[in-house]
This record gives structure tokens, sequence and C-alpha cells, in this order.
């Protein structure tokens, strides 16, 4: 049963329909962490090209960054982020399109291939120090905790993987640099032909600044290596601003956080940078109509 339905999820993934078969798989075999199952599955090379890059890097942190550099090559729509604080690093994910359905589902199965990319990187005595994933904690965690081997928190703000900066100076000893140069070639003659805007860029980056807080102006403008007013410029010519844009970056994940968490409003309101509860509840009533807690509420209801 589980082989024939990830024979459809695969299908369904490479006809851009990922959120729909996930589900339905889910609910055909009755394992709720389905989506779990398939990322544990899921080496590398489902990334393709990219996969193989990160095989043929140098050492870890070049890998990381090429996935993060190229993550779009494969799939649109979601990004992978890389940060390292004091002696930690976090290799995360994040979906910045909205209307997704089931992204909790997506989140489980994308964190559970950064697992296995890292295992395969850093070899099986590389383990995180703690996986976090944005959905609320389901009934069984069983399946994620012989899986990830690390402690779980859900609810978190991202969905990401933490562990030791002290592994990403690792050599890769069987990388192949001709191949890697070979294959950054065919990567570039693909981004040459890309449609993807400076707005759609900017976007997709201020959703990841948001997951840590740094939701900024000056982030945005160090993210593309710009000056400020070099980025306001940039995005009046794509039609847009700063403002614009970080407005529905909130807007979109203020959404994700209270349909797929169970984080408080003003926990949630922290996160995306409001003052305090009232300001993200005003402001939330002007994107929706109605406040955080109605449509939770009702977002809730329509699900069940």
């Amino acid at each position: 049963m589980f082989d024939s339905c990830l024979s459809e999820f695969d299908c369904r993934r490479r006809q851009g329909k990922i959120q729909q078969p996930v589900k339905a798989c889910a609910e055909i075999t009755g394992l709720p962490h389905f989506s779990l199952l398939v990322g544990q599955r899921a080496q590398p090379d489902c990334l393709g090209a990219v996969g193989l890059l990160l095989l043929n890097s140098p050492d870890v942190i070049s890998a990381l960054n090429e996935l993060v550099a190229n993550l779009d090559i494969h799939e649109h729509g979601s990004t992978a982020f890389l940060e390292t604080t004091g002696e930690q690093a976090v290799l995360g994910y994040e979906v910045y399109v909205s209307g997704v359905k089931d992204v909790e589902l997506i989140y489980d199965c994308a964190i559970a291939i950064g697992w296995n990319i890292m295992r395969n990187l850093c070899g099986t005595e590389w383990l995180p120090t703690e996986v976090c994933l944005r959905h609320a904690k389901p009934a069984d965690i069983e399946p994620y905790q012989r899986f990830f081997q690390a402690p779980l928190r859900f609810n978190s703000s991202q969905s990401c993987l933490v562990f030791s900066k002290r592994w990403l100076s690792q050599s890769l000893q069987l990388a192949n640099p001709a191949l890697r140069q070979h294959i950054h070639q065919k990567i570039e003659e693909v981004r040459n032909n890309s449609t993807l805007s400076f707005r759609e860029q900017a976007y997709k980056t201020l959703v990841m600044l948001l997951g840590f807080q740094r939701c900024t102006r000056e982030y945005l403008a160090e993210s593309f290596g710009m000056h400020t007013r070099t980025l306001n410029r940039h995005l009046k010519d794509s039609g847009t601003s700063f403002r614009e844009l970080h407005a529905s970056a909130s807007h979109e994940m203020a959404r994700q956080l209270l349909r797929d968490t169970k984080r408080s409003i003003p926990a949630i309101a922290l996160i995306l940078g409001f003052s305090d509860a009232t300001a993200f509840s005003r402001s939330f009533s002007k994107w929706e109509g109605v406040s955080p807690a109605k449509w939770r509420r009702f977002v809730s209801d329509v699900s069940q």
C-alpha cells in the first residue's frame, strides 16, 4: 500500500501537484505521517542537478550554500536557507507562495530530505541538536522521534534542522571538481532563461527573513549585496516597494502560523515583528476582514 501511494505521490510531484496526493495517501494508508515517510526515502539525487552539485562540492558549507542558491532551479514556490548563530547552524525550508494546501505535509517531507542530505554529506555520525517543525504537535510523535533521533520542537516559527556549526567545515572526499563545474554551467543556462523577477526574489527572501525576525530593509539589501538605496530603486523598477512586500510576506506567514500551528496570537505577533497583539490584529483584520482569532476558528471548522 505504501509503495503504490509513493509511486502516485512521485508522479504527481513531478507534475507540480505535490500537496493533493500527499494528503490523499495519508488518508488511504491511515498514516498521518505519510509525507515524513516519503522524505525518509528521498536522497540528494531527488533534487536532480542540484543534488549532484551538493555531492560534488568541496565541503559541507559550500554544498549547503549551493542548495540555498539553486533550489529554485528544481522547484518553484519554496526556498532553503542556512544561518549560523554562535556555535549552531540552522538549515531550513520555507514555502513562500500563498494558497498552498496542507503545507505542513510538505514541510515534513522537506525537513526529512534535509536530514538525509546532511547524513550524505557528513556521514552517519551527524545528528541534529534540534528539529523544528512549524505545524502543531501530532497525536503520535514516535515516527518523528525514531527518524530524526533528536529533540523535536513543534509550533515553531520555522521548519528547520539545528546542528553544530563544526560540521560545516567538513570536506567531501568524493567530490569531483570537473563534474561540479559542468553542472554549474548547465544551471547557469537554465537560470539565464529564468523568468523569476526581482520582485519575486525579494519576496522569497523576505519570507525567510521574517522567520529569523530580521525582516528589515537593511537585511534585505544585505541579502542581495547592495545598498538600501539600490534596493529601493530595484523594487520601484519592479513596480513595488519594501513596505508592500513586507505586508504581503507578513500576511502570508500570519495565515500559515494561524492555520498550521497552535501558537498564541501574541506569540505570532511577536514572530512577525508587531509591537503587540493589538497591532497585529488590526493589520490582520485589514487583510482578511476578520480578526486572527475568528479567521483561525473558521479555517479549523472548514478543515474538520
